[in-house]
């Protein structure tokens, strides 16, 4: 039922949706809606150098992307969580971010695109 898309796989979200396009919608649409967030947070937090914080929004942000199957992105998220929770590796954080950014952006634009198709 999925299309194709460039990082998303909604197998598990239509798994635990048991296939209802209404339910497939609102979660996409969450996803869409937090997006803002967690990319205008990381930045700034990153701007900052709050790692705490940026550890933290990584955390919130890894659960939402992996719902909609990005698993290499929040492996990248798990990974951007623990460092910047420790402050190790601060060299790092800005090329994570980046690369959440440009996906979860690129995911969002195709994500609204399927989710108009679904009604």
């Amino acid at each position: 039922m999925a299309g194709k898309f460039t990082y998303a796989d909604l197998t598990y979200l239509e798994s635990m949706s048991m296939g209802s396009n209404e339910m497939i919608a609102e979660m996409i649409q969450i996803f869409i809606d937090q997006l803002p967030e967690f990319t205008e947070g990381m930045a700034l937090h990153l701007k900052n150098k709050d790692y705490i914080a940026l550890g933290s929004l990584a955390h919130k942000a890894k659960s939402s992307v992996a719902v909609m199957g990005m698993e290499s992105l929040a492996t990248d998220l798990k990974t951007l969580e623990i460092s910047a929770k420790s402050g190790k590796d601060p060299e790092t954080y800005s090329t994570l971010v980046e690369r959440f950014t440009d996906q979860v952006t690129l995911t969002g634009q195709e994500l609204n695109a399927y989710v108009k198709d679904l009604a």
